[in-house]
């Protein structure tokens, strides 16, 4: 079995607690119920390295704080920053978020970014070959924004907008994205609009024990927002957590995706993310996706806990070709380490593999 990369990890993982920028029980002032109490800083200087990106010196850190009114029951907000710059001048920088408040009852999650960096192609469809590999080099800013209000007790629905300007994409002359018959080969700015609507029954959002989280979506790309491509496309990602017992949990996932006609490569579903780890990046690529991935987690000692997790995964060209297509399967194996014992955060190393070689990631939360 190859190692399709090679990496190399150098972290130092330091965890401080800040004080509370509000005080609780001073609902009486005004400044005090908009600011932010218990928040907590956690940091990991990173130093990895891979054939195609050379070394990458960054970090991440994650904050978790409430909003001074809320209960220290309540779901913690939380906001995620990594930054990288590699030796070959890419440069990678995103920040997801998610924001609770009103006990949840108000939402506000995605992302921020901004990426110069290399991706895989293949080619399309779930029959593309492994020696028809080549990278190509774009850069791109991202926006990612989802508000949702709780409409029914566990149940929310709202809006959300997504946006990317891919530019100065660079590829091999005459080599297979090149001659693919794909949109999105200039680069190009996508801008969508949609709706969703999330069930949440999970008692706790960075390491649920048990519950149900379903999350599904539907956003088309307006040429009045920026678009200057037309599609339409929609996902639906379903989560199950179980205890079996003590800290063994058991977590499933279900995640069914189509996009219509119009789509460009670059925001194709594919086999190759956290759902379908040990695959390269964008590995298997097409318009839908069909995935089903099984984790069970378990305590080692003190902070750290392992994984065995399993997926098996498919693309196609169309959604009723999904229930036609050849599965790909992949497999693999984790260590855990607690970084945030008060809300759960963990630092996450896993190697994932298939039969055409294997992963190491390396990151700040759970896959799903």
């Amino acid at each position: 079995m190859k190692l399709s990369h090679l990496w190399i990890l150098l972290f130092f993982c330091s965890s401080f607690t800040l004080p509370a920028f509000g005080q609780e029980g001073e609902s009486n002032s005004t400044s005090s119920q908009d600011s932010i109490a218990n928040l907590e800083l956690d940091v990991l200087p990173v130093v990895v390295y891979s054939p195609e990106t050379g070394v990458i010196f960054g970090g991440i850190g994650v904050g978790t704080f409430r909003f001074n009114s809320e209960s220290k029951d309540s779901f913690p907000s939380a906001v995620q920053l990594a930054a990288g710059y590699t030796t070959k001048n890419q440069i990678l920088f995103w920040a997801p978020y998610e924001l609770y408040w009103d006990d949840a009852k108000w939402r506000l999650f995605g992302e921020l970014g901004y990426y110069k960096y290399v991706y895989n192609f293949y080619g399309i469809g779930i029959d593309s070959r492994e020696q028809d590999l080549e990278t190509y080099e774009v850069s791109f800013p991202r926006v990612r924004i989802n508000g949702l209000r709780e409409l029914f007790p566990g149940f929310l629905a709202g809006i959300g907008f997504e946006f990317d300007a891919f530019y100065n994409l660079e590829a091999a002359e005459n080599g297979t994205l090149a001659n693919a018959e794909v949109l999105g080969k200039e680069g190009g700015i996508i801008s969508n609009l949609g709706v969703l609507a999330v069930y949440d029954s999970r008692d706790n959002i960075f390491q649920p024990t048990r519950g149900f989280f379903i999350q599904a979506g539907a956003f088309r790309s307006l040429e009045l927002l920026g678009s200057e491509f037309t599609f339409s496309k929609f996902n639906v990602d379903a989560r199950y957590y179980q205890r079996l017992k003590g800290q063994h949990i058991l977590a499933g996932n279900i995640f069914i995706a189509n996009s219509g006609e119009g789509t460009p490569f670059l925001s194709m579903n594919n086999l190759g993310t956290n759902r379908s780890r040990g695959f390269d990046n964008r590995r298997f690529l097409d318009n839908g996706e069909l995935n089903f991935a099984l984790e069970y987690r378990f305590p080692i000692f003190r902070r750290f806990g392992g994984v065995v997790f399993g997926s098996s995964g498919t693309v196609a060209p169309t959604f009723s070709d999904l229930f036609n297509s050849k599965f790909r399967n992949a497999g693999g194996v984790g260590l855990r380490y607690v970084l945030n014992q008060k809300d759960g955060i963990r630092v996450r190393l896993d190697y994932g593999w298939t039969r055409e070689g294997g992963n190491l990631y390396f990151t700040v939360r759970e896959a799903f």
